[in-house]
């Protein structure tokens, strides 16, 4: 079994705890939370989130960007590069 990050309510979003998960898809999983880290919610009606820990659905929120992460990386782009287009496309990243 591979190990993926998950945050909790207390959990800054640079730390971490693990859940046990298993196959390709948490490798994935592992890629797009290193891109969330880097950014705030850019909807706009949930407060401006950390990414990383998000659940809102609005337009343009953590579903849309994330599923915009998911494409990107499945694509064969880096973290480094979905970064760069995530910051391009939605804004929001964190200083």
């Amino acid at each position: 079994m591979k190990a993926i990050f998950s945050s909790g309510p207390n959990i800054s979003p640079g730390a971490s705890n693990y859940q046990n998960v298993s196959g390709k898809n948490s490798d994935l999983e592992g890629q797009v939370r290193l891109v969330t880290a880097n950014f705030r919610c850019a909807c706009g009606g949930c407060g401006e989130l950390f990414l990383i820990d998000c659940t809102c659905d609005m337009p343009r929120g953590v579903k849309e960007e994330k599923d915009f992460i998911r494409r990107n990386l499945q694509q064969g782009l880096s973290v480094d590069e979905v970064v760069t287009l995530v910051e391009k496309e939605y804004g929001y990243r964190i200083s």
